[in-house]
């Protein structure tokens, strides 16, 4: 995990994608664990005290769009969780991978919630499943944002 979590691929990123990146990282944490919504912020605390050098590096928009995500998530929890599972056409959310079930949640709150163009969210959750994820992953999730756009 340090190979893929690692300082040497934080460098080689910026701007929100690097912040989308951290997100994950936290959402990850969280799912991983099966914690509850109230667990994510917390997270976030702990993860702010442990990476205080490099969010020291953040710009301000980049560490408030990284703080309004985790309490958009932290407030949406159940519904993001609702909206993928109405969503995941003959599949269990429970079999959907730890990878791609935390970027869809991400997915779905920039989507849903904070409204940014389904392109755009699509484009940056597509990139980062196919770095995180394993070969197929990306035509997942690229498939399940696709039917959420069309509910929206």
């Amino acid at each position: 995990m340090k190979e893929i979590f690692g300082e040497e691929t934080k460098k080689k990123k910026a701007g929100i994608r690097l912040v989308r990146e951290e997100l994950f990282k936290i959402v990850f944490g969280v799912e991983a664990t099966e914690s509850t919504s109230e667990e994510l912020e917390k997270a976030f605390d702990i993860y702010l005290s442990n990476n205080e050098d490099f969010v020291s590096t953040l710009s301000e928009s980049q560490l408030k769009f990284l703080q309004t995500s985790v309490k958009g998530i932290s407030e949406n929890y159940y519904n993001i969780k609702d909206t993928i599972k109405a969503n995941t056409q003959n599949w269990a959310y429970e079999r959907i991978g730890l990878v791609e079930r935390t970027l869809l949640i991400i997915a779905a709150y920039e989507f849903l919630k904070a409204n940014t163009p389904i392109e755009v969210v699509a484009n940056e959750t597509v990139e980062l499943a196919k770095e995180y994820g394993n070969e197929k992953s990306y035509e997942f999730v690229n498939g399940i944002l696709a039917n959420i756009g069309k509910t929206k």
